[in-house]
Parts: structure tokens; sequence; C-alpha cells
């Protein structure tokens, strides 16, 4: 992909470099995968832990169905954002973004970034609908998504178990991408935008 790698700086001016996920990364994605405590992972799909996890979702790499996009610190995995989307089927142009940042590297505009990356990476792709899933007590995500223009559309009560037994309500947050980039046009129309 011709737009990566960029460099960019976060909010307390660390330099951060972003890049595709390509297949000689999983060793390095494991064992940034091992570094996230516990409580950060509560909530995850699958053991990330488990190499056979991440082989599977990231070993063989279609960027039409799975867009993994890494932000490095010093060469070292700081953080990934992906766009899942079915590659078949009704789902086909809905795409689900997933953010998983290291501890250190949180609030400091990574996630963002990451969806930022995703959503123009989304409008190319023709996806029209994206969606965002993660429990009640995430209260810190569910406001980062509102600030990046994503509502609640549902929640779900009881509908997943974390990693240690415990029952949550999963609430399930889209941005509707056409609507949105109408909303950045009315906007953009009703403000005197000249350039002097």
């Amino acid at each position: 992909m011709a737009e990566y790698p960029k460099n960019l700086q976060l909010k307390d001016e660390t330099k951060v470099t972003l890049r595709l996920l390509v297949k000689e990364d999983q060793d390095s994605l494991l064992e940034f995968y091992k570094s996230i405590p516990e409580s950060d992972r509560l909530f995850l799909r699958v053991d990330i832990t488990d190499k056979k996890n991440v082989e599977r979702r990231f070993g063989n790499l279609n960027y039409d169905y799975v867009y993994p996009i890494l932000a490095f610190v010093d060469n070292k995995i700081v953080g990934i954002g992906t766009l899942f989307r079915a590659e078949f089927g009704w789902k086909r142009n809905l795409g689900e973004v997933r953010v998983l940042i290291a501890p250190d590297h949180q609030r400091k505009g990574l996630a963002t970034i990451f969806v930022r990356e995703l959503f123009f990476h989304a409008l190319k792709a023709k996806i029209y609908k994206l969606q965002a899933e993660m429990t009640e007590n995430q209260e810190s995500a569910i406001a980062a998504f509102e600030r990046l223009g994503f509502r609640q559309e549902a929640r779900l009560k009881k509908h997943v178990t974390d990693i240690r037994g415990r029952r949550r309500d999963l609430v399930i947050m889209t941005l509707d991408i056409e609507d949105f980039w109408y909303l950045m046009e009315d906007f953009v129309e009703s403000h005197d935008f000249r350039i002097h």
C-alpha cells in the first residue's frame, strides 16, 4: 500500500510509525499480544496469546477482508487497528473495527489515529457502515468512539462472557459512512471556509 509507512506524532509527542501488518510480523505481534495485561484482554473474542489464533487470523493476509495496521515506537509494536469485512453476503459492506493499544500508549490519541485510518480505508473499499463492539463497562472506549461520530445502535443484555466467566452487556456502536460524509459536507458548507 502506497500510503504506508506513515510517521506521526501522538499527543505526548511520541513518534509513531504506522504500516500494514505483513506475515513476517507475526512473532512480534504475538509478543505484543502477550505484553497486554489480562485486564485489557478480558473482552477479546479469542485468546490472542495463543500463536494458533494469531496465525488463523493473520496467516493468509488478504487486505480486502482483513486490513490490519500496526503502530510502532522504536521498532516495537505498541498497537494494532484492524478493519474486518465479510468476503461475501449481506454484511460485505459492513466493516468491523477492532483496536488494541499497549497500556503505556493509551489515551495519547493512537486509537483516534487508527479509527481515522480505517475510516478512510473503508471509504476506498466501498464499506458503507463501520461497527465496533465493546462491553458496557469499557466507558472510555465508548466515549472515544462517540467522539469519532459512532453512536450506540444496540445493547444486548448479558450477551458476552469475559475470560473470567463474568457475563456482560454487549454494546454495538456504528458509524454510517455516507451519513457521516454528508454531515461533514453540510458542516463545511454552513461555515465560511475560504482560502485567503
